[in-house]
């Protein structure tokens, strides 16, 4: 059964229409899967996003773009480096993938600490 999925390319000045896709999939990694095999789809969140490690100041791989490119990358790895985007600014943008949970309009709860039924 497909899941639905929130891709974002946030920078610090928000969301808007064209900074995500509400894609339907198995889950994270065939999203994975098809950036990598499409790339080009892609590329405007790719190439906008990098993937740091901060505990590692020699880590450079560059953009998600220059990621999917490598012959070498696989989904596994692509998901560590998406992971690893985050906001600096307004030159990077941090590329997520969120799963969707669908909730009735009566039950939404925006407070990350209150008890869900």
């Amino acid at each position: 059964m497909a899941n639905l999925y929130l891709i974002t390319s946030l920078f610090d000045e928000g969301i808007y229409e064209s900074s995500f896709r509400v894609v339907e999939a198995e889950s994270e990694l065939e999203i994975a899967q098809h950036i990598l095999a499409h790339p080009s789809p892609w590329q405007w969140f790719l190439d906008r996003s990098y993937p740091r490690d901060w505990r590692n100041r020699s880590f450079s791989f560059g953009s998600l773009w220059d990621c999917v490119q490598d012959p070498q990358m696989t989904p596994e790895r692509l998901l560590e480096l998406i992971k690893m985007t985050s906001v600096d600014g307004d030159s990077t943008a941090q590329l997520a993938i969120h799963k969707i949970t669908v909730n009735q309009l009566s039950d939404v709860n925006t407070d990350p600490w209150s008890k869900r039924a």
